[in-house]
């Protein structure tokens, strides 16, 4: 039986997650100014490219034959393309409107994400070995999704990039409140 039973389930999970984003879209809405946001777009497409990468996956690898490595180029390139632009929409957006500083980090590892996927379109041919990659990538994409649609409520998820961006974010406001710039500073 090996991934079918896998499968079966994360499609069933990835049709009910996508949805349930489309919820969290609306309800974010509500929020002033909220769906104008760049950064907000930003992470709706990041949790919706998850996602639906986790349902065509398990869609495909339910099918007869190998077709994941296939499936892994086309939505890993698609992944890819999508975070690039989404990187472009930010940058442009940062000297119109303050953008967080977490993005470079966050669209870099989600576009090293996409990456190996593209990767293991070339090195997984073997159908178990496919397989294997594909339940992996499955339960990345799942965790982006999920990470990203949290996101959309305004709730952080309080890990480590989290917590390294508070020490920095803080840092930097202390500095600049001081007045006193980069240099030294005036003794009290």
């Amino acid at each position: 039986m090996g991934y079918t039973n896998f499968f079966l389930g994360s499609v069933t999970v990835a049709g009910a997650l996508t949805g349930l984003l489309f919820v969290a879209l609306s309800v974010a809405q509500g929020r002033v100014g909220a769906a104008s946001s760049p950064e907000h777009q930003a992470v709706a497409a990041t949790a919706f490219t998850a996602l639906v990468d986790s349902l065509w996956v398990s869609l495909v690898a339910l099918l007869p034959g190998n077709g994941i490595p296939a499936a892994s180029l086309l939505l890993g390139l698609l992944g890819l393309t999508s975070t690039a632009g989404l990187a472009v929409t930010l940058w442009r957006a940062r000297s119109k409107r303050r953008v967080g500083p977490r993005w470079p980090v966050v669209l870099a590892l989600i576009a090293g994400m996409y990456a190996a996927q593209t990767v293991t379109a070339f090195t997984a041919h073997d159908p178990r070995a496919a397989r294997s990659a594909g339940a992996t990538f499955v339960m990345i994409f799942f965790a982006v999704g999920i990470a990203r649609s949290w996101e959309l409520l305004g709730l952080r998820g309080g890990g480590l990039l989290d917590f390294l961006v508070t020490r920095a974010e803080s840092a930097v406001s202390r500095d600049s409140g001081s007045g006193s710039g980069p240099g030294p500073r005036p003794a009290d």
